[in-house]
């Protein structure tokens, strides 16, 4: 996920792995020599072999080796500067050492997405920008982490907002909240709100270009509300 330089020559890097969440590890020498670790690059998808002693939160970084390159993805800046983003909003939800199995399938779908020829991955709606798709997996990404968005109901009184309802929506509290309960900032007209749900279901293509920042925004907002810059 990112890597930086520690001590005369060696570099602690942040994984994000299937079967133990966010790792932190020492890459000895790893600035040194470029052979030894040439594989510790973001993006792509790596087998690595992690020395972690129990009661440790950093473990020893012994083998990195390329598993899934993700040439595309990294010799385009849109998609590349939408990837990081991603990967930050990973490193901030998502607490260290504890298996995130949702979120390790909706970052992947994205740089997967990312690292697919122009047009091979569109569909009959046309291509959706890098911020679109970012957008949708960041909505994802609450929900794996267990603060989705409630795009249906009122959070404090559980009224239901039928389809063609406009509602408010406040991410830091979590999503609608009615009038009657006090409203929020957010206005949603029924066709935002309805592409924002397919969004969060797992949609990668759901959000046209007007949804992006919105959605993008809300991210934010709720990252901020539940977990600070703490993990930034």
């Amino acid at each position: 996920m990112r890597r930086v330089p520690f001590g005369e020559a060696d570099v602690i890097a942040t994984f994000f792995t299937a079967d133990r969440g966010i790792v932190g590890a020492v890459a000895r020498s790893a600035r040194r020599s470029n052979k030894r670790f040439s594989a510790l690059e973001p993006m792509h998808g790596l087998a690595v072999t992690i020395d972690l002693r129990p009661g440790t939160e950093l473990g020893v970084l012994v083998e990195a080796s390329l598993a899934r390159p993700r040439l595309v993805l990294t010799a385009d800046l849109g998609r590349l500067e939408a990837a990081g983003r991603a990967l930050r909003w990973v490193r901030r939800a998502a607490p260290p050492h504890t298996p995130e199995p949702a979120a390790w399938r909706a970052i992947n779908a994205l740089l997967d997405a990312f690292d697919a020829p122009p047009g091979e991955a569109d569909d009959d709606r046309g291509p959706p920008s890098p911020e679109a798709r970012l957008a949708a997996t960041g909505l994802v990404l609450l929900g794996a982490v267990g603060w989705g968005l409630e795009l249906e109901r009122c959070v404090r009184c559980g009224r239901v907002a039928g389809p063609g309802v406009v509602a408010c929506l406040g991410a830091a509290d979590g999503g609608l909240v009615c009038r009657a309960c006090g409203g929020a900032g957010l206005v949603l007209r029924p066709d935002r709100r309805a592409r924002l749900a397919a969004a969060a279901a797992g949609d990668l293509a759901a959000l046209d270009e007007t949804d992006a920042g919105v959605a993008i925004d809300l991210v934010e907002a709720a990252l901020a509300a539940h977990a600070g810059l703490a993990r930034e």
